[in-house]
């Protein structure tokens, strides 16, 4: 039984997941798949960082988005809550968030703009 509120697009972009309080990286991945509030990260057993994250955790997930010609390079921040961990078939591991927030923000000269930028958007899906 699919229990999804919203529908998935099954999109691989490449993201860095990080605990919000410590910035500590856990690992480079690549989405599977995303929708309005949530998202499926994977990746493999030679990018982890550190330990897996664990049901419930708070992680800050950055997916970096393609360039577009009328807005430049941005990338999406997400707030999330782990909803599942599983190991794949190679090694790696793949984990799924709930998104909490959201915030879309630019790079600047190929680094993201800290979060007091003007051309921050953000939205609540709590």
């Amino acid at each position: 039984m699919d229990r999804r509120a919203d529908p998935r697009v099954e999109v691989k972009l490449p993201c860095h997941v990080a605990y919000p309080k410590s910035k500590s990286r856990l690992f480079v991945g690549i989405t599977e798949n995303m929708s309005r509030s949530g998202i499926l990260v994977s990746w493999s057993a030679d990018r982890m960082m550190s330990n897996l994250p664990r049901h419930g955790d708070l992680l800050t997930v950055d997916i970096e988005l393609p360039a577009n010609h009328s807005f430049g390079r941005r990338y999406m921040h997400c707030q999330a809550t782990v909803a599942r961990v599983s190991s794949s078939g190679n090694g790696g591991a793949r984990v799924a968030l709930q998104v909490n927030q959201m915030q879309f923000r630019s790079y600047a000269n190929g680094r993201q703009v800290a979060a007091s930028s003007r051309n921050e958007v953000g939205c609540s899906l709590m």
